[in-house]
This record gives C-alpha cells, sequence and structure tokens, in this order.
C-alpha cells in the first residue's frame, strides 16, 4: 500500500513508495511525495516534510494560482502544466472533463511540452525526495503521479488505488481548506461519458505509454532515464520503462 502521509497543513498528501509493481517489487519510499496546495503548511509541516526527506517542490499550478514559498533549504520550481493553450482547454472546460482524467492523454499527446517541463524540474533536482502538487492534489498532480507510476510497473490496480484516494480525502480537503472540492461534479461529469472515477482513469493508465511519449515529447535521455529509475532508486529496464527490472 501507498504511504498516507499525516501532515499538518495538508489533507490529501502521500508518499508515492510502497505500490505494487507488475513483477512482484514495491515502490521505494522517500523518492515521491503528491500533494495538495501547502499553503496552510506551518512550521511543524514543514518539519515534518524535511524530516521525510522533501528537498525539492514542484508546483504544477497556473501562474495566477501559485501562492506562498517554501523555506530556504527546499528547491521551488513552478511548472505550469496546465498551460494557457485556450484551442486546447476550452472543450474541456465547457464539458467538464478537465477536472477528471479524460483530458489527460490528450495533453499528453497535444501539449507534450508541459509534462516535459515537469520532466526536467524532476530530472534536475537535488539529491531528496521531490514533492508535486497542484491546487486539490487531484488531476494535475494524478496525471503526473499516473506517469511517475507507469514508469516503473506499478500495477492497474494500485495505481487506479492512488488516484482514488483523492475522492476519500475530499471532505477532508474541504474541512481544512473551506472550499468544496466538486466531488458530486466529477461523479456526474464522468458519468455523462459513461465513466466512474476508477473507468476513466484506469482507460487512460492502461493506455498510456511512457517510451513512446518520451519520444514523441523529445526528452532527453538523462532525463527520461532519471524518470523511469526513479531518480536512481531502481534499475531501468532494457526496454527504458522500469517495468522489467
Amino acid at each position: 500500500m501507498r504511504t498516507a502521509l499525516s501532515v499538518d497543513g495538508l489533507a490529501n498528501a502521500r508518499d508515492l513508495g510502497g505500490m505494487d509493481r507488475n513483477h512482484g517489487s514495491l515502490t521505494p519510499e522517500g523518492v515521491f511525495v503528491r500533494a495538495e496546495m501547502l499553503d496552510r503548511l506551518d512550521e511543524s509541516g514543514w518539519t515534518f516534510l524535511r524530516a521525510h526527506g522533501v528537498r525539492t517542490v514542484i508546483d504544477l499550478r497556473r501562474p495566477e494560482e501559485t501562492t506562498g514559498a517554501v523555506p530556504d533549504d527546499m528547491v521551488l520550481r513552478r511548472v505550469d502544466l496546465d498551460g494557457d493553450e485556450r484551442n486546447f482547454w476550452s472543450p474541456f472546460e465547457a464539458d467538464g472533463r478537465w477536472g477528471t482524467p479524460l483530458y489527460y492523454a490528450a495533453h499528453l499527446q497535444q501539449l507534450p511540452h508541459r509534462l516535459a517541463q515537469v520532466v526536467q524540474a524532476i530530472a534536475s533536482a537535488p539529491r531528496g525526495a521531490v514533492l508535486f502538487h497542484c491546487g486539490a492534489g487531484w488531476d494535475r498532480t494524478g496525471l503526473v503521479a499516473a506517469f511517475l507510476l507507469k514508469s516503473i510497473g506499478v500495477s492497474e490496480d494500485a495505481a487506479v488505488a492512488d488516484y482514488l484516494v483523492s475522492f476519500a480525502n475530499a471532505d477532508a480537503m474541504a474541512a481544512l481548506h473551506g472550499r468544496s472540492f466538486d466531488v458530486e461534479e466529477r461523479h456526474a461529469v464522468l458519468a455523462a461519458f459513461g465513466h466512474t472515477p476508477e473507468s476513466a482513469f484506469r482507460g487512460m493508465y492502461r493506455q498510456l505509454d511512457v517510451d513512446e511519449w518520451f519520444r514523441h515529447a523529445r526528452v532527453d535521455e538523462d532525463a527520461a532515464r532519471a524518470i523511469v529509475t526513479w531518480r536512481g532508486h531502481v534499475d531501468a529496464s532494457p526496454g527504458g520503462s522500469g517495468e522489467g527490472d
């Protein structure tokens, strides 16, 4: 099972370690942490993350959303994963798919440079755990998490279970951050397209081809290797996807 993190100021944080991989091993802990916005972290929360090994924070939000800072002993990288390509986003915003995994595949295909910037930020980060987050820690964070999990062959069931944790955490997030995270609306949009949260994420994850995306996005070899080895914490497979090690 993934490692839930009980951090003052966060309600949707978890380490991506401890997850089943296709060949039987588990993902290593202390490499990647996913979370929602960090605005409510106090010094005790930062102390917890520091003790957990976090040394780099990647903020995936749009420029107009970004807030706050990180302690001086951590590196902050701001990478706009969404982007401002209106021709891409308009249809997804019009029908609500922007808050679901139903946009992931199109984003990877049509806006590969966006995730490529995240990949480069991960590859160039100093030693230590990398925490990445957006506003809710749900779908932008979920897209990056899905890519990282697929890159080392995390099982489909384990990846789906990780995605669904955000639904389970929605009430706690609403209480902490003082706003709704639109669970019913997400369900309604997915249902309109014949999906549940599980089926939408599962279908995307099943078709996600990390190696093909690297070629499509023209990611350099060193950056790709940082991803498929989880920054050197696992052996890369001969095919480069990490699934056979």
